[in-house]
């Protein structure tokens, strides 16, 4: 027996692929970055997430820039003699092998934006790399 289809279950089977194809579909990009939303008198915030090389050939990251701050450096959390934890400043090339990672976290590797000029739309970083690409990534704000 034959069932009439209605344009109404035609219209949910739709909705459904469209929402299979936004939410399962991968993109080459692989850098999520995220930030605690911060006071506005605060100069200086950090950055966490995940900033992959995708390619198969080892690449550099140069430099790092912001929209809303001046400067952005990678940092990372070393144990000094007195079994205290400083942060310590990662100088720039900042080397990824293929494929390789760098996991952004707190009490480790992260990055620290410093001296606050505006706020005005989203916080983005731009990061360049030794192959001359340029990838602008927004950063996304997540409560404690």
């Amino acid at each position: 027996m034959l069932r009439k289809v209605n344009i109404t279950n035609l219209g949910f089977l739709f909705l459904i692929q469209v929402n299979l194809f936004v939410f399962c579909h991968k993109s080459n990009s692989k850098t999520e970055l995220w930030t605690h939303p911060v006071p506005d008198e605060a100069k200086t915030t950090a950055v966490y997430g995940e900033i992959q090389n995708q390619t198969e050939s080892e690449i550099s990251i140069l430099s790092l820039k912001s929209n809303h701050y001046k400067r952005v450096e990678f940092h990372t959390m070393v144990e000094d003699k007195e079994g205290i934890m400083r942060m310590r400043k990662l100088e720039f090339p900042v080397s990824l092998k293929p494929k390789e990672s760098i996991r952004l976290e707190r009490n480790g590797t992260h990055l620290m934006l410093y001296d606050k000029q505006n706020m005005d739309g989203e916080l983005e970083i731009s990061i360049q790399y030794s192959n001359g690409t340029v990838k602008k990534q927004v950063v996304e704000k997540k409560s404690l």
